[in-house]
């Protein structure tokens, strides 16, 4: 028994190393009524932001310089804890990858610019702590995501 547990929580380990799946590209239906839900919009703000998303749908969607990451050195263990000396330098931007960032900075900043002026103070100021946050239940850095969410929060104490 002690050893099924001890290997149903490695295999848990190692698929928390592996492969992470990206998260899943809300359309911009899907983002307004989260966004509906999360800023209490009224039925005439619904409107004007399911427009504004589907206008700058392009804004919202995942790794925006056509690449991904590259892996990050693994020891011997199977662990990640790279020194400096083992991290691979950043690999530098194009002059056409560094045009397109800045016209997606450019979309998002006008965006933003629309969204508040659909929104009162108060969902903008929400909409802003939340974007600054990666969302609800975003799990990236500094913290856990949604409280009562499967695979969130705490991890149980096996022993």
């Amino acid at each position: 028994m002690v050893a099924l547990l001890s290997m149903t929580a490695m295999m848990a380990q190692n698929n928390d190393k592996g492969e992470r799946k990206a998260p899943k590209q809300l359309t911009p239906e899907e983002m307004t009524e989260k966004m509906a839900q999360d800023l209490s919009l009224t039925p005439e703000q619904k409107t004007k932001v399911l427009a504004l998303n589907q206008e700058y749908q392009d804004i919202h969607k995942g790794p925006r310089m056509g690449g991904q990451r590259p892996p990050r050195p693994q020891a011997a263990d199977g662990s990640t804890g790279a020194t400096s000396q083992q991290r691979p330098e950043r690999p530098q931007l194009t002059e056409e990858q560094k045009a397109e960032m800045q016209k997606q900075m450019e979309r998002r900043r006008e965006f933003d610019a629309k969204l508040k002026d659909i929104l009162n103070a108060n969902q903008y100021e929400q909409y802003q702590k939340q974007r600054r946050h990666g969302g609800p239940g975003h799990r990236g850095h500094g913290g856990p995501g949604r409280p009562g969410a499967p695979g969130h929060g705490p991890r149980p104490n096996m022993w």
